[in-house]
């Protein structure tokens, strides 16, 4: 099954930042595939979840770790 995500989530990868797309289950078993679409290229590269992460999105109320730190929460 994809998942289409209503707004693109910003990431951040080895190869550059970019933006999360859609996401395609594979089941119990295996590994969920991400498409991120890179912001330098706009090249679409299909990642698994320790290949990105998530930065900071004030919409979804993600924070970075130093963010958190410094108004204590």
């Amino acid at each position: 099954m994809i998942h289409e995500f209503r707004a693109t989530i910003p990431v951040k990868t080895a190869i550059g930042y970019g933006y999360l797309l859609y996401v395609q289950s594979n089941g119990t078993f295996c590994n969920d595939i991400f498409a991120v679409v890179l912001e330098k290229d706009g090249v679409i590269r299909h990642m698994l979840t320790d290949q990105f992460a998530v930065i900071r999105n004030d919409t979804f109320d993600i924070k970075n770790e130093d963010d958190k730190k410094t108004k204590g929460t």
